[in-house]
């Protein structure tokens, strides 16, 4: 996944001021030191640099942990550190794209010791792949395919969102200067971030954080599934930084095609980064090819190319242009309702608009969740599988991604049918959901190693501790695990987002700001 937008660049308050005054506070202790020594003495300064500063090792300690903390605490207890920001139109996106990366979790979390790829009754057999979870709905909470496709639309239509209220207001100069900024910056945006998560795996191995959990992630016995080996441990530290040099030439590849060219040992998770960069530069260089024509045309300039794509088997960009079209739909909608243009009904009674709004609404929920059914697409045994089997057999014999054919149109559904639905947008806006999407990218980027140690430890521990011999004592000890995983994800996850993913923000628009030849 991934911002995308996949991941937007809005990111929490900082919260690293709360460790400078520390800094200035030691400063001037020290000086205050210096000045009331008998004389200048060196002995008197050394007696004075001896003695210890128990209150601002206190101050620094009781700061640091308080930045530990997640936050959503911290401004539970300081309500005043929070910055009030007003929601933007397009806000239910964020959430939406929070909820994609958590579910993405889930799959990659379960797929190492559950079936999550088989249809519900996929074999025709009465007896086999009839789990509650593999029902259709249930199993779109954890098929990591269709929030991949999530990321996509939404990336589409957060990177198009400006460019095109521009195109409509006719502000050519900064058209030219957004797209500019945002080109400039998309290498910065995705790829550092991921520069950083990578190296912190490579320390985790250096320190044995992976060796200690190496045993249960080769277990074929325990993990049946889908197993994802731990990055190797070489003998020393020159070969592991050289190893993980030579894993970002081939992950920073924008140019190679395939959905799988740039997959890295280090982080097998991190294969959308570079298609998400690669979709982003030629979603820029469309905008500014389609900039001055006229909406009407633009937009079924657009419906050409997804047709196009979807054809020729680029699903991304299938993905990313459903994302600018809904997002030039979504700002014409906006542009008619501040106009008062927006078309009356033949009854214009309050009883006769209700039911309406009511039909209207209706239908929009429909489509919600047919997108919810259609992103629960299943990999394996659909020959069998009451409504797959004659959905799969609708694929284009041309689609080389099968498995994410329909969870393409699901997310495709699920955003448009949401961007028209106030009543949908408020699963989206609501606080625990949008904290989520602030954490979004940075649950993406460490959702992997933390699983692979915390996650395989615990899952060890509890299956220990509690026993395995059963189904049910396996799953009691798998959800116990995964509790202890999800929780330290994103704790991991939000301290990430202030220690890295904000910062990268701020400083490509540093580097931009440096580099650039200002406008005049």
């Amino acid at each position: 996944m991934a911002e995308g937008s996949t991941f937007d660049e809005k990111g929490m308050p900082e919260m690293s001021h709360l460790l400078e005054d520390f800094t200035d506070e030691a400063k001037t202790r020290s000086v205050g030191a210096e000045s009331s020594s008998p004389s200048p003495t060196f002995h008197a300064n050394l007696s004075g640099l001896q003695r210890p500063q128990w209150s601002s090792l206190l101050s620094f300690s009781k700061r640091f942990l308080f930045f530990l903390l997640p936050t959503f605490i911290q401004y539970r207890l300081y309500p005043e550190l929070a910055k009030v920001e007003r929601l933007h139109p397009s806000g239910y996106l964020d959430g939406m794209r929070g909820l994609a990366a958590l579910f993405v979790f889930f799959y990659h979390l379960s797929y190492s010791s559950h079936d999550v790829l088989t249809a519900y009754g996929g074999t025709g057999k009465p007896d086999e792949h009839h789990e509650f979870l593999k029902l259709p709905f249930i199993r779109f909470f954890y098929t990591g395919p269709a929030m991949v496709s999530i990321f996509y639309v939404v990336s589409g239509y957060a990177l198009s969102y400006k460019p095109v209220k521009l195109m409509r207001n006719k502000s050519w100069k900064d058209l030219l200067h957004t797209l500019s900024s945002a080109t400039f910056r998309r290498a910065i945006r995705l790829y550092l971030p991921c520069f950083v998560s990578t190296l912190m795996i490579v320390l985790l191995v250096r320190l044995g954080a992976y060796d200690a959990t190496r045993s249960i992630a080769y277990d074929e016995k325990r993990l049946t599934q889908v197993r994802e080996f731990h990055l190797v441990r070489y003998k020393s530290l020159w070969q592991q930084l050289t190893d993980w040099a030579h894993m970002m030439w081939i992950f920073v590849h924008p140019w190679s095609f395939g959905t799988k060219d740039t997959d890295i040992d280090i982080d097998k998770h991190l294969w959308t980064i570079p298609m998400e960069f690669r979709s982003s530069l030629v979603l820029y260089l469309t905008q500014l090819g389609l900039a001055r024509l006229k909406p009407i045309v633009r937009a079924l300039s657009l419906v050409a190319l997804i047709v196009w794509c979807h054809e020729k088997d680029r699903w991304e960009m299938f993905l990313f242009y459903s994302g600018f079209l809904l997002a030039e739909l979504d700002i014409r909608r906006q542009a008619l309702a501040a106009t008062n243009r927006v078309l009356p009904v033949a009854d214009s009674s309050p009883l006769k608009a209700s039911r309406h709004q009511q039909l209207w609404t209706a239908l929009y929920i429909s489509v919600f969740l047919v997108g919810v059914y259609l992103g629960g697409q299943p990999q394996n045994h659909v020959e069998h599988a009451p409504g797959w089997a004659t959905l799969h057999s609708w694929i284009p014999s041309y689609a080389s991604h099968k498995q994410r054919y329909w969870v393409g149109w699901a997310a495709l559904l699920l955003v448009w049918s949401t961007s028209n639905s106030p009543l949908l947008r408020r699963l989206f806006t609501n606080g625990p959901v949008q904290y989520l999407g602030k954490i979004s990218f940075s649950l993406y980027l460490m959702h992997g190693p933390i699983t692979h140690t915390i996650g395989y430890a615990s899952m060890d521990y509890f299956w220990r501790t509690i026993g395995e011999d059963t189904y049910a004592t396996k799953e009691v000890g798998f959800v116990a695990a995964a509790i202890v995983d999800i929780a330290s994800t994103i704790w991991a996850a939000d301290i990430f987002m202030r220690i890295v993913d904000t910062p990268t923000v701020q400083f490509a628009k540093w580097i931009e700001k440096k580099c650039i030849v200002p406008l005049e």
